[in-house]
């Protein structure tokens, strides 16, 4: 048998996040207002999950930890390499640890996201 479930929460999203600056070497254009609220987290604290919003501007983004999106609302381009891309609402995408981004975002955003750091293998 598994663990079963540990924690669930019934909290919907509030009408606005808590403040979570940008730091301001990443930003590349515009003044983007970014906004995170964290709405679960593992026992190890290696695994977290929760809301994450940013106004109109471009901005470079590192992953340090694997991340799956679920875009809710807004309009953004994200760009890695050579690849370009285009995200909706409803649309769903994997940022796998160790990317380099630029997000250029042309429609207030507001995502869900789960992402896991990497393992401690020691």
């Amino acid at each position: 048998m598994g663990a079963g479930l540990m924690e669930a929460s019934r909290a919907g999203r509030p009408a606005e996040l808590p403040s979570m600056p940008l730091p301001e070497e990443e930003i590349l254009e515009g003044v983007p207002d970014a906004r995170c609220l964290f709405t679960a987290e593992s026992a190890d604290e290696g695994a977290s999950a929760g809301f994450w919003s940013c106004d109109v501007g471009r901005y470079e983004f590192y992953f340090g930890y694997d991340e799956f999106v679920y875009l809710v609302e807004g309009e953004l381009t994200v760009t890695e390499g050579e690849r370009t891309f285009e995200m909706r609402p409803g649309d769903t995408a994997h940022f796998p640890q160790g990317c380099t981004t630029i997000w250029h975002v042309t429609k207030k955003m507001t995502k869900y996201f789960v992402a896991r750091a990497p393992y401690d293998e020691e």
